[in-house]
């Protein structure tokens, strides 16, 4: 059926792509432990997480992955001080809500990744195309390292509240 619509890449060029962006990703992760900076995991954050965006379809999908690129970012500068921010004091509450799980609040650099490691499990559920289910498992690996390189008590609580 024809369709004016333009149709994402198909054939060997998704695979080539995640690939590069798995390989990419897998580097900056180990990295960012050998030198014990957050940087390194964003920068292989990034690149997945744009083609993520740019990869979904769905409302929800579309949602999620848009609000993980917007989370890298305002993690990088997050970690560059440019604002310090406590949720839990802000909010006067000690957790929050969202997609059906509870994160815990607290210094700012450690909500965003672990907000990003719930919408990585939001996509992985919801995405239908093996791409985007890639794209999210590898979003959801680099998202609980930086997670565990920005604040390790956390995701301890974290897992420790899904267990």
């Amino acid at each position: 059926m024809y369709s004016n619509q333009p149709r994402k890449a198909e054939g060997k060029t998704p695979v080539i792509i995640c690939t590069i962006l798995t390989i990419f990703a897998l580097l900056t992760l180990i990295l960012g432990f050998l030198f014990k900076n957050p940087y390194f995991i964003i920068a292989g954050i990034v690149p997945a997480a744009l083609y993520e965006a740019w990869r979904t379809e769905g409302f929800f999908t579309k949602a999620a992955s848009a609000g993980i690129v917007i989370l890298v970012i305002l993690e990088i500068l997050a970690i560059l001080n440019v604002f310090t921010i406590n949720l839990a004091n802000t909010l006067q509450q000690e957790e929050a809500y969202v997609y059906g799980y509870y994160i815990q609040l607290g210094d700012i650099k450690f909500v965003f990744p672990a907000a990003a490691v719930v919408l990585s499990i939001v996509l992985i559920y919801y995405t239908y195309g093996k791409y985007t289910k890639w794209l999210s498992v590898l979003l959801l690996i680099s998202s609980i390292g930086l997670l565990y390189l920005v604040n390790k008590q956390g995701l301890i609580e974290i897992i420790r509240n899904f267990i």
